[in-house]
Parts: structure tokens; C-alpha cells; sequence
């Protein structure tokens, strides 16, 4: 019995839908037949941000696609830090930090691993001498280049295309998947179908066998990917896997979204909830 998988439906676009067909696209190689099942009055999903340093790596090198390309396509910029604004200090958002003896109630966490030295990391280092009133520099500026870096308005990269340090990405999510739909289809050889998922079709054993659209087509596969956000329309409904609530171990407040602070530096506009007390 050949149980091979001869051909893949990806539910949903955005960027999940769209990097998931361009990665099994480019690893695959045409020995599989791949759709992207794609809702056109259905907005995309996709997140403006890009919090992974090995994403060009990882992803796009994988693909043969050039940083700059990319970035210039999709209104990307660049992101050395998350800077946490205002963190301990009461009192609504701001982008400007508030004064906690003497000293910005702020922080810069960078992204990368913390450096060390003879495998211990710096920050045993800073805790020690800090214990023992040697230093009352704050942690981020003591073991972190990048905080120092960004207060001098540095750029990530040299000029000749370099890395200078670790970082990730801002861009425009929509753009990533226009970009990456027009990759797919037409240098992966990816199908798109433009339609909408009515039902998901299932076999006596409960497996998903195929995808009827309001078009009147049944796509049939033998993997089907969700990239239906949170809507879940196969894992969740299809599927009846349960959706797992895992807000009781966030620091966020359930007010956040009317208190979160705003980093206003170039290189790293962030929003980030206040911690719960």
C-alpha cells in the first residue's frame, strides 16, 4: 500500500498560508501538489512583526530570497529591541519614561542569546558586583551592547550588508503574503484558489478528506494545513480539538490595551502591556 502524500490543501492565506506554501513549496520540489485555499472577502491574518532573529536564515535564504529584496517589497524595517517604557512606575501609558531615582523607567531586551564569558553569563557577573556595590548600572546597558548601540543611533548592519548584531523585523503583514502568494505560485508552481471553505468533508474514521467551497469545489489532499487563524475551522471545529486558554499564565493585565506604553525609536516600535501586580 502506497501511503505516500501526494498532495497538500493549506486553508487560509496571510502570512502562515502563504509561508507554509512557499516552505513545502521549495523543499518539495514539484513532487507534490500543493493549494492554498484562500477566502477573498475573508481579511488576511498576519502579524507586522517578525520577533526571530534566524527568520532570514531560517526562511528566506532557505528560499533563495535576499534580505533587501524582501524588505523593500513589504515596507520592512529593522528591530534590534523590545523597549519596555514605564514597566514598574504607576499611571496610564506613555512614550516618554517616567524618573525612578534618578534614572528612565525603561528597559531594552534584545533579541539573541546574553553573551558570556568562560560560559557564564554576564548577568552573574553584573548581579555580583551589584550585591557588592560595585556598579548600579542597570542590567540591559551593563551586558547588552544594542541598548548603547540604538542610544547612538546605529543601524544593525554595516554598510556593506554585514550584521553588526542581532535583530529582527517590522514590516507590512499584508505585503508579506502578496509577496509571498506571487513566490509561490509562480516560481513553486503553488495553486490558489480563491474561494470560501462551506465544509470540511470527513471519512468514517473522523480523518479530513476534502474542502467544499461555496464555489461548488471539493479539494481533496491527503495533509491539510490550517492557517484559518483563530477561527480554527479544521483543528477546532472540524477536528473538535479544544482550544487551549493559556491567559492565567501571561503578565498582561485584561485592561492593557487602553494602558500598554509606546516605544517611539525607528528601529524598535513596540506595544507592550503593563505587568499584572
Amino acid at each position: 500500500m502506497d501511503n505516500r502524500i501526494t498532495s497538500v490543501v493549506i486553508l487560509g492565506g496571510g502570512t502562515a498560508g502563504w509561508m507554509a506554501a512557499s516552505y513545502l513549496g521549495k523543499t518539495l520540489q514539484g513532487t507534490v501538489d500543493i493549494t492554498v485555499l484562500e477566502a477573498p472577502a475573508i481579511p488576511r491574518i498576519g502579524v507586522g512583526e517578525a520577533t526571530v532573529p534566524n527568520l532570514q536564515r531560517a526562511f528566506f535564504d532557505y528560499l533563495g530570497i535576499a534580505e533587501d529584496d524582501w524588505m523593500r517589497e513589504c515596507n520592512a524595517g529593522f528591530k534590534m529591541a523590545v523597549k519596555f517604557i514605564n514597566w514598574r512606575t504607576d499611571g496610564e501609558g506613555e512614550s516618554q519614561p517616567r524618573d525612578i531615582n534618578g534614572r528612565p523607567d525603561q528597559f531594552h531586551h534584545p533579541f539573541g542569546l546574553l553573551p558570556d564569558v568562560d560560559q557564564v553569563p554576564l548577568s552573574h557577573y553584573w548581579n555580583l558586583r551589584r550585591a557588592q556595590g560595585r556598579t548600579d548600572e542597570p542590567y540591559d546597558y551593563a551586558c547588552l551592547k544594542e541598548p548603547a548601540w540604538m542610544d547612538a543611533k546605529r543601524a544593525p548592519r554595516y554598510r556593506d550588508g554585514r550584521r553588526a548584531t542581532r535583530y529582527a523585523w517590522h514590516f507590512d503583514a499584508q505585503h508579506v503574503a502578496d509577496f509571498l502568494s506571487r513566490f509561490a505560485t509562480e516560481r513553486l508552481g503553488v495553486r490558489h484558489v480563491q474561494d470560501q471553505m462551506t465544509e470540511a468533508i470527513t471519512d468514517e474514521r473522523g480523518y479530513i478528506t476534502g474542502l467544499r467551497t461555496a464555489g461548488g469545489q471539493i479539494l481533496t489532499g491527503d495533509l491539510f494545513v490550517d492557517c484559518s487563524g483563530f477561527r480554527g475551522l479544521l483543528i477546532n471545529q472540524a477536528m473538535d480539538e479544544p482550544f487551549i486558554d493559556m491567559s492565567d499564565h501571561l503578565c498582561a493585565t485584561a485592561q492593557w490595551p487602553r494602558r500598554y506604553p509606546t516605544t517611539t525609536r525607528g528601529w524598535a516600535s513596540s506595544r507592550t502591556p503593563r505587568r499584572s501586580r
